[in-house]
């Protein structure tokens, strides 16, 4: 089938529209989170589950940590830093905050 200048062009509009709307926090690796970001803060958000204060944060346990909460996904080989879907941030394995939830069974 040939194609025609139209199509051609038709094509071309669509890939850049498609483009265009993707969002380029895609594209781009999650910066690290810090605990002195203010959302961090207000969170609770500590880089060590260890480090949290256990007197403010009551529901805080040690087995809670970014590893094993349902919203954190390992992105590298060593899964030393995740991508957390809460915050759109890096953070490490055994960070905490008060939105941790744990991780459901593999059914």
């Amino acid at each position: 089938m040939k194609q025609t200048r139209r199509v051609w062009m038709m094509n071309v509009v669509t890939g850049l529209g498609a483009f265009a709307l993707t969002p380029l926090r895609s594209f781009a690796a999650y910066e690290k989170l810090t605990e002195s970001d203010a959302y961090g803060k207000t969170m609770g958000f500590r880089l060590n589950t260890e480090d949290v204060d256990k007197v403010k944060w009551k529901r805080w346990t040690a087995e809670q940590h970014c590893s094993n909460c349902q919203l954190w996904t390992a992105n590298n080989a060593e899964k030393t830093y995740g991508d957390c879907s809460f915050f759109e941030r890096s953070t490490p394995q055994s960070g905490w905050c008060k939105n941790y939830k744990a991780k459901k069974a593999a059914a």
